[in-house]
Formats: structure tokens, C-alpha cells, sequence
């Protein structure tokens, strides 16, 4: 009984470090928006940027909120506040109180225009993570501006050990994130110091180091320093973990700037996933393949139920038979006036072979809808409202946008180019097919 005891104790002691690495995080807050959905967002893969939802929420009508989620690792992380996005870095089983600042709303600017929301961090129980990281960047941006010509013209290596003294005077040893944080931000400024290409800092921090997934700093100067520089054999054998990571970053760029590669490209990533021993490769080409095919050619486009001009509700679904193009607007200028006249030429040339869907922003609904009834523009004008995610699954980052859709609801060009560009061309192939 006293030898089971004993194996039961050090079994507990040998999985406590494990168990104490994950554990939900308590985000009270208050935002300056009533009823204002509310996400608090993991950055799980910082080579994709992809994101994993662990909580959501809406304010109340004093805007507060309050989030609880899971996070099994120290990560960088996002706030959203409907479309506004604050980033941070929230480490497991800690508590924030914080308030986020939303800018006030103008009219005469998209939702990618506008300033930047402000985060606080009140209260942060993550043994001064946070603190020290903002106190970090402050140190070694106010020297890279201060000291621009001496760091990056005359090469001056002392400014490199000034950041490092008067961050270790301001913090001390700090918490291991920050410690590696620093290490590979200030990397970032000696590379411009040695002026190699990356060489000598590619040999002192990542030759033999551990691969920091979830380090913001390390993955910025990995996409550097990794996009083309030439590495030998022994490096890639050195380094498994890290040669596996070059190959994927790699392969994606690959990709996106070579098309009649893409089948190759799928090919090795999927020899790739299959004789890799890492969790992280697993999950990186998993990723990388389904940021792929979100939009590829035959990927089911995102569907929505918004409300016409009139208040009938309008499904992409109820157009399934038909191509259709779909328009995402806000507001109005010269611009988007030009392009609205050729899009109702388009129209008038197609009649009922594509059917125009546009999806105007709620705060613009009105002005947009007065444009189609002094126009004549008799194709379906729908209501954005509340459903603001669904710019979010479209990943639209401007306005106007524009989508083929394909019979069937499947993508056929995302995004397509503007009418007073290709767009009737990419159209008409595409019909043809």
C-alpha cells in the first residue's frame, strides 16, 4: 500500500507542471457600446494567424461584459469588440479587468479607416505579463527612434546592449515570455546592425533553439529572416522542428505566388503532415490547407439571412440555381458612385443569367437605399445589421468588395476585381464553365 502511495504521489508531482499550464481566462470589462458582441479571440498559430474563438459574449446596456474561456498555453490573443480588434497576450488561468475605448462613429469613414480602439488593463493577475511587455516595447521603440541613425546607418552594436541594461533596470529577469519576447524583438534590431542578411543572428538565436510557436517577436523575425535565405543541410538536420516550419512557410508563399503550383504545393503538404513526429507541423499544415480551400474555386460560400429594403429576409440559398455577384458597400464617393453605373450596365447586359446581390452597412442603409430608388436599381439591396461576423467570414477589408458565387452557393472568385475593372470578364468565363 505504502509502495502504491508513493507511485501515486509522484505521479501527481510528475503531471502538476502539465496541469498547471492550461486553465480558463476571466476578462471583466466595460466597453463604451451598449449591446456590443463581445469575443475574446486565441492567436494559435502565428504563421497563418489563425484564430480560435474561446469566448463571446454582449454588453450589457452599460457596456459591461464579462468573458471566461479556455487557454492552455501563454498566446497572443485579441479582444473584439464587434469589428474593432485590440491584441494582447492573456496567459492561462489569469484574471483582467480592463475598459476598451471604441473611437466614435463618423460616417464619412469605412470601419477600415477609422482610429484604432485603446485597450486598459486595469487589474491583471498574470504575475505582470502584460505590464511587462508594454514597458518593453516602450523601451526599445523610444531607442530604435531616438538612435535610428547610430543602429541602422553607422551600425553602432553598444545600442543593442543599452536596450538590453535599461530593460533588465526597468523589469529585472522578468517572466520567461517577456525574457524570450525581448530576445527576439532586440534580434530583430542586430540584424539590421550586422547587415549580413540574417547570417550571424540566424546562427545565435534560432540554431539549436527551441521553435517559440506562440512568441509574436520570434515568428516576426522567423518570416525575415526564412523567406529566402539559403540554409545547408546540416542546419536543416540540426534543427527538425525549425526545417519543418522553413518548409511550410515556404510552401504557403509558394502557393499564393504560383498557381499552376498549387497541386504540388497540396502534395508535399500532405507528405509533409504525414511523417512529421510534431504536434505544432500537424497543425500548421492543417491550417495552411484550410486557409486554402476557404476560398478556393467550389468552396461553399458563407451563407446569410439578411433583411431587404422592404424587411423580407433574403438568403444566399434562395439564389442557389443562379451565379450571382455579390457586392459588400459602405457609405458613397466618386468611386463607389462610377462603380454602382457600371454595375447597372453589367446588369442590364446579363438580365436574368447573374443575379447582383448588395449588402450595404446598416449605418449606411438608408443613403444607399435612397441611391437605388433615384437610380432605378432593381436588383436585391440587403440590410448588413447586426450580422457584422458575416464581413468577418468574407474577410472583407474594404469597401466596395465583390464575390462570384457559383450555382450552388460555391465560391468562384474570392474576392473578384471591381465592374470598372475585369469583373464582367472573370464573370463570363466563369459562366461559360
Amino acid at each position: 500500500m505504502k509502495r502504491f502511495f508513493l507511485k501515486v504521489l509522484g505521479l501527481f508531482f510528475l503531471l502538476l507542471p502539465l496541469c498547471l499550464q492550461g486553465g480558463p481566462v476571466t476578462v471583466t470589462g466595460r466597453v463604451n457600446r451598449a449591446e456590443a458582441l463581445v469575443r475574446l479571440l486565441v492567436v494559435d498559430d502565428l504563421l497563418t494567424m489563425h484564430e480560435t474563438e474561446v469566448a463571446r459574449t454582449t454588453s450589457d446596456a452599460q457596456g459591461f461584459f464579462l468573458l471566461e474561456g479556455p487557454v492552455d498555453q501563454v498566446t497572443p490573443a485579441c479582444l473584439a469588440v464587434e469589428l474593432e480588434r485590440v491584441d494582447w497576450v492573456v496567459t492561462p488561468g489569469a484574471s483582467y479587468e480592463v475598459t476598451v475605448t471604441l473611437p466614435e462613429v463618423d460616417p464619412s469613414k469605412s470601419y477600415f479607416e477609422r482610429p484604432l480602439p485603446t485597450l486598459r488593463i486595469k487589474t491583471a493577475s498574470d504575475n505582470g505579463l502584460c505590464r511587462q511587455l508594454i514597458v518593453s516595447d516602450q523601451i526599445t521603440n523610444s531607442y530604435v527612434l531616438d538612435y535610428f541613425d547610430a543602429i541602422y546607418r553607422r551600425r553602432q552594436y553598444r545600442y543593442l546592449d543599452s536596450i538590453k541594461a535599461a530593460i533588465q533596470a526597468n523589469l529585472g529577469d522578468g517572466v520567461p515570455y517577456v525574457r524570450q519576447y525581448n530576445e527576439y524583438r532586440i534580434a530583430s534590431v542586430q540584424m539590421a546592425v550586422n547587415a549580413d542578411g540574417g547570417k550571424k543572428v540566424i546562427n545565435e538565436y534560432f540554431d539549436g533553439k527551441p521553435v517559440l510557436y506562440r512568441c509574436q517577436s520570434y515568428m516576426d523575425l522567423f518570416k525575415d529572416l526564412f523567406k529566402n535565405n539559403t540554409l545547408d543541410d546540416g542546419f536543416l538536420q540540426r534543427n527538425p522542428r525549425l526545417a519543418e516550419l522553413i518548409k511550410l512557410y515556404r510552401l504557403r508563399n509558394y502557393y499564393n505566388e504560383e498557381p499552376r503550383a498549387r497541386k504540388a504545393v497540396r502534395e508535399q503538404l500532405q507528405r509533409l503532415r504525414a511523417k512529421t513526429q510534431f504536434a505544432e507541423t500537424r497543425q500548421g499544415v492543417d491550417h495552411v490547407l484550410a486557409e486554402f480551400d476557404r476560398f478556393a474555386m467550389g468552396a461553399s460560400a458563407p451563407d446569410f439571412a439578411l433583411k431587404d429594403a422592404a424587411g423580407a429576409t433574403i438568403r444566399l440559398s434562395d439564389f442557389k440555381d443562379r451565379m450571382v455577384v455579390l457586392q459588400f458597400v459602405e457609405g458613397g464617393s466618386a468611386t463607389v458612385e462610377h462603380q454602382f453605373e457600371t454595375l447597372s450596365d453589367l446588369h442590364r447586359q446579363w438580365q436574368d443569367s447573374v443575379q447582383l446581390v448588395t449588402v450595404c452597412t446598416k449605418d449606411q442603409m438608408a443613403a444607399c437605399r435612397k441611391r437605388f430608388e433615384e437610380h432605378r436599381y432593381d436588383w436585391p439591396l440587403l440590410n448588413l445589421g447586426n450580422d457584422l461576423l458575416l464581413l468577418e467570414r468574407y474577410e472583407v477589408r474594404t469597401f466596395p468588395e465583390y464575390f462570384i458565387i457559383l450555382p450552388g452557393t460555391k465560391i468562384g472568385m474570392a474576392p473578384a476585381p471591381s465592374p470598372d475593372q475585369t469583373l464582367d470578364k472573370h464573370v463570363t468565363h466563369l459562366y461559360g464553365k
